[in-house]
C-alpha cells in the first residue's frame, strides 16, 4: 500500500477545500516515560461541549496532545478524563504533523500490540487501557488530520458525551458518514477551526451565532448558539 501517496492526496484535499489551519501546539515540557520515572507533561488543550439538538453531545478537546486517563482534582488533570479503573495519567494522544501518536505511561495496548514506549496510531485502531477500557481512535475523513474517540466499553467520562473529538484542524459536522459528527437531517456541513485563539465555524449554507447572520466566520464563546436551516447547537467551554 503507498501510503506515501495517500498521504499527499490528502493534504492536496485539504488545500482544496479549507485554508490551512492548526491549533497551535502550547509550550509544555517534554514528556519522559521510564519504567522507574514517569512524568507526563501538561497538554493545556481547550475543551468544549457541543450540543447538538436531535444529535447528541460531543466534548471538542482542541490542541496537539491530549491526556487520557481517570478523573482528578489535580490541575492537570486528563483531558479524557474516564470513570475507569486507569491512572490519572494513563497515556497521550499526541498529533504531531500528519501522524497521530500515543504514548503509554501505563499498561496500554493498541489493536492488540501492547505499547512499552509509544507508537503510531492508524484510523480504526483499538485502544485498550489496563485491559477492560476500550476505545475507538478513527480520523472520518480525508479533509482533515482530527480525529474521533469512540467507547467501545462502557467506560464514559463524568459527563455523557457520545464521542470525543480531538480537533487537530478542522471538525466537520453535517450529513455524510465521513463527518466527524454525523447530523443526518442538516443541509450542508459546518466546519469547526482555530483561529487566532479563537474557536470559530463557517458554512456554504446560511448559520447565524447568537442571532447574528454569519458572513465568512464568527467566533463562538462559552455559550454561543448556532443556527440554520434545519439546525442548532450550543457551544460551552469546559473548566
Amino acid at each position: 500500500m503507498n501510503f506515501g501517496a495517500t498521504q499527499q492526496d490528502s493534504q492536496h484535499k485539504r488545500h482544496r477545500w479549507f485554508r490551512e489551519t492548526t491549533v497551535p501546539p502550547k509550550q509544555v515540557p517534554s514528556p519522559k516515560n521510564t519504567a522507574k520515572n514517569i512524568t507526563v507533561a501538561a497538554s493545556q488543550c481547550s475543551k468544549y461541549m457541543l450540543w447538538i439538538d436531535g444529535v447528541g453531545a460531543w466534548q471538542l478537546c482542541a490542541g496537539q496532545s491530549f491526556i487520557v486517563g481517570a478523573p482528578s482534582f489535580e490541575k492537570q488533570s486528563a483531558d479524557i478524563a474516564l470513570l475507569a479503573n486507569v491512572s490519572r495519567h494513563h497515556a497521550t494522544l499526541r498529533h504531531a504533523g500528519e501522524d497521530w501518536k500515543l504514548e503509554a505511561h501505563q499498561p496500554t495496548s493498541v489493536s492488540g500490540r501492547t505499547v512499552s514506549d509509544s507508537t503510531n496510531l492508524r484510523s480504526g485502531d483499538q485502544i485498550c487501557l489496563a485491559e477492560r477500557v476500550r476505545l475507538g481512535f478513527r480520523i472520518p475523513s480525508v479533509l482533515s488530520s482530527s480525529a474521533v474517540i469512540d467507547f467501545e466499553s462502557d467506560h464514559r467520562p463524568s459527563h455523557s458525551v457520545d464521542g470525543i473529538i480531538l480537533l487537530a484542524d478542522h471538525c466537520l459536522l453535517g450529513p455524510r458518514r465521513d463527518h466527524h459528527v454525523y447530523c443526518s437531517q442538516w443541509p450542508d456541513m459546518v466546519v469547526l477551526f482555530f483561529q487566532n485563539g479563537e474557536l470559530r465555524c463557517r458554512s456554504k449554507a446560511v448559520l447565524a451565532v447568537d442571532g447574528t447572520t454569519v458572513s465568512d466566520s464568527a467566533a463562538l464563546k462559552h455559550g454561543s448558539v448556532v443556527t440554520g436551516e434545519e439546525l442548532r447547537f450550543r457551544v460551552e467551554e469546559m473548566a
